[in-house]
């Protein structure tokens, strides 16, 4: 895969984790939009993605799980949280 594309692919995986995701110079600038000052910088290397700190945080062709990571990293949810079914609440008739 083209290391490109590659980056292309987690930076949209990132993004649809709720991130803030720019790119320059052929690294992914991650920061979580709520705490601004929460971030990380992640840049293809051969095969895999590092983090600013030189540690290996994924593999290309496994975009999905490096995004869980990142997200990890920065103080989200590995997984989207989701509303509950049933929030326990009903109507009482009068």
């Amino acid at each position: 895969m083209d290391a490109m594309t590659a980056s292309a692919i987690l930076a949209a995986q990132l993004a649809a984790r709720g991130l803030y995701v720019t790119e320059h110079d052929g690294a992914l600038n991650v920061t979580n939009p709520l705490h601004p000052l929460i971030a990380e910088t992640v840049t293809a290397h051969g095969d895999s993605y590092l983090t600013e700190y030189g540690y290996e945080i994924g593999e290309h062709g496994d975009e999905l799980a490096t995004a869980g990571r990142v997200a990890f990293l920065l103080g989200l949810p590995r997984t989207p949280q989701r509303a509950p079914r049933d929030p326990g609440f009903r109507k009482v008739a009068a």
